[in-house]
C-alpha cells in the first residue's frame, strides 16, 4: 500500500509543478528585468520537477500491484486495463510535457531565426494541451478526486493557470493597442528587414 500512496502523491506533486510551470510560461513575457530571469529559472525548475515526478508516478504505478498496470499499459496510450481512457490521457500528457521540455532546452539554438522561433513557440504552446490532458487524467483516474483536498487541488491548479492565461491575454491586447506596435504591424516583414 505504501507504493500506492507514494504514486498518488507523486501524481499530485507533478500536477502542482506542471500548473506552476504552465502559469509561469504564460506570464513569462510580461515580466521585465530581474523578475523575468527569476520567473524563467523557477519555470524551468518546476518543469524539471514535473518530469521527475511524472517518471516517479509511472514507475511506482507499474511497481505497485494495487491496480496491476503493465509497462505497456503506461507507455502505450489507451491500452491500460484500468481506466484506459484516463490513463491514455495521462500518457499523452507525459509525452506532451517531454516534447515541450526538449524544445525548451533547445530554445537558445533556435533564437537566431524568426522562423525557428515561431516553430518553437508553436510546439511549446502544446504545454497547454498537455496540462489539460493531465487535469483530465487526474480527475478521471485519481482515486482522491472525490476528497475535499483533491478537489481543492484541482480547482486551485485550474484557477492558477486560467488566471495566468487571462493576464497574458490582457497584456497581449494592451500591446496591440500601442501605437508603435500597430505601426510595426502595418509594415510588411520584408520591408522591416530592409529598414534595419
Amino acid at each position: 500500500m505504501t507504493l500506492w500512496f507514494l504514486a498518488r502523491s507523486a501524481g499530485f506533486v507533478a500536477l502542482l509543478a506542471a500548473s506552476v510551470t504552465v502559469a509561469l510560461g504564460a506570464l513569462g513575457s510580461s515580466s521585465r528585468g530581474e523578475r523575468r530571469i527569476v520567473a524563467h529559472l523557477v519555470h524551468r525548475s518546476a518543469a524539471v520537477l514535473t518530469l521527475a515526478m511524472l517518471g516517479l508516478h509511472a514507475v511506482l504505478l507499474v511497481t505497485d500491484h494495487f491496480i496491476d498496470l503493465s509497462v505497456a499499459g503506461v507507455l502505450v496510450p489507451f491500452t491500460a486495463g484500468y481506466r484506459g481512457l484516463a490513463l491514455g490521457w495521462g500518457t499523452l500528457a507525459v509525452y506532451g510535457f517531454v516534447v515541450v521540455a526538449l524544445t525548451g532546452a533547445l530554445r537558445g539554438r533556435t533564437a537566431a531565426s524568426a522562423v525557428a522561433v515561431r516553430a518553437w513557440r508553436g510546439v511549446h504552446l502544446t504545454a497547454y494541451a498537455a496540462w489539460v490532458l493531465a487535469m483530465g487524467h487526474g480527475l478521471l483516474a485519481g482515486t482522491d478526486t472525490g476528497t475535499r483536498w483533491g478537489l481543492a487541488t484541482y480547482v486551485g491548479c485550474g484557477a492558477l493557470v486560467a488566471g495566468a492565461i487571462a493576464v497574458r491575454l490582457r497584456a497581449v491586447d494592451r500591446e496591440r493597442l500601442q501605437p508603435l506596435t500597430r505601426a510595426r504591424a502595418a509594415i510588411p516583414a520584408r520591408t522591416r528587414g530592409a529598414l534595419r
